[in-house]
């Protein structure tokens, strides 16, 4: 059994009713919706003046290894913001969670992370409901195996791998900083073998489901370590891990036979979420890595990771393509 002791962590009493109804912020069974956003909230202090443990934010969350890592975060003492594209799982997830930790603080929100729109909006109701994070997991990711555009233009693998955690980290960073908040970047090690084309990041010219996802994976391991270096003063720390070849719903959806061979080989060779939630846990919650940044972590230790991406001119130039991305997104937050 996975043991996770998350720094600072404050025990008080346990919270919720288990198996009880869903409860709205005035206390009352149900869900309630905010902008594009369905929330859904279970265990939270009746009393705002009851310290809560650490927050964690975790995206993707509602299967495989981001459900793990959430339940536990839970088991730890956490309060876990959980985020997901499907209302149904994150019911079923918050669901499963309480029936295996009871009383854990659990919140749920709705959003589909390939549109900026929709991190921006996150990232407001998130800095409404809480003050403050202790740890920010950016799990979610997807492989598009036909070339896929978002409603704002983006090609969808670099859109939800690449500018939505960027974004979403960027927005939130403040909130990270009173309490030396950690940030880790779900990568793979499929960056070994990927090519990152700054001048096609959206990979018009010759379209491939592994390269754009290889380069997804190159891009956000980049900018976890130029966010090391750029937020430095900051007082948080950015790492990065892959999880393994796992078995889960990633890359479930595509009826290529690429895709079917690779459910196929998922089924044979893949491990299961339980260890690829590992080193995730690991990275947000061991107690040794306290100010450890700029680092990449398999099997929940530091390890190597590609030349490539370690290039600081083409992570300058990557973080300043990201940073004009979204800058239509990044405008003041209340």
């Amino acid at each position: 059994m996975y043991t996770c002791q998350l720094p600072g962590l404050i025990t008080v009493n346990a919270r919720g009713g288990g198996a009880g109804p869903f409860r709205n912020r005035q206390g009352r069974p149900g869900t309630w919706a905010h902008g594009s956003f369905l929330v859904i909230d279970r265990g939270s202090p009746k009393d705002p003046s009851i310290p809560t443990g650490p927050v964690c934010l975790l995206t993707g969350a509602t299967s495989g290894i981001g459900e793990i890592v959430a339940a536990r975060l839970a088991t730890g003492g956490a309060r876990i913001l959980l985020v997901g594209r499907s209302a149904e799982r994150g019911a079923r997830t918050i669901e499963r969670i309480h029936s295996a930790v009871p009383g854990a603080d659990l919140r749920f929100y709705l959003s589909d992370l390939s549109r900026m729109a929709e991190v921006r909006r996150l990232a407001i109701e998130v800095r409404a409901s809480s003050d403050h994070l202790d740890v920010l997991i950016n799990n979610a990711g997807a492989i598009f195996f036909t070339r896929t555009l978002t409603a704002e233009g983006h090609e969808a693998t670099f859109a939800l791998n690449v500018l939505a955690p960027f974004l979403l980290t960027e927005l939130l960073l403040d909130r990270l900083e009173p309490h030396h908040g950690r940030v880790v970047n779900v990568s793979s090690a499929a960056h070994r073998t990927a090519r990152l084309r700054l001048e096609d990041l959206d990979r018009v010219q010759g379209y491939s489901a592994w390269g754009a996802y290889g380069q997804s994976k190159l891009a956000l391991l980049m900018l976890t370590f130029e966010a090391a270096r750029r937020h430095a003063d900051r007082g948080v720390t950015f790492n990065a891990c892959h999880p393994g070849f796992i078995q889960s719903r990633f890359g479930d959806a595509g009826e290529t036979f690429s895709a079917r061979a690779f459910r196929v080989a998922k089924g044979m060779f893949g491990r299961s979420p339980e260890h690829g939630a590992d080193t995730p846990t690991y990275v947000a919650a061991s107690p040794e890595l306290a100010g450890i940044t700029g680092r990449y972590f398999v099997q929940s230790r530091p390890h190597g990771s590609s030349r490539v991406s370690r290039d600081r001119a083409s992570a300058d130039r990557l973080w300043e393509t990201c940073l004009e991305r979204t800058a239509e997104y990044r405008g003041p937050l209340p």
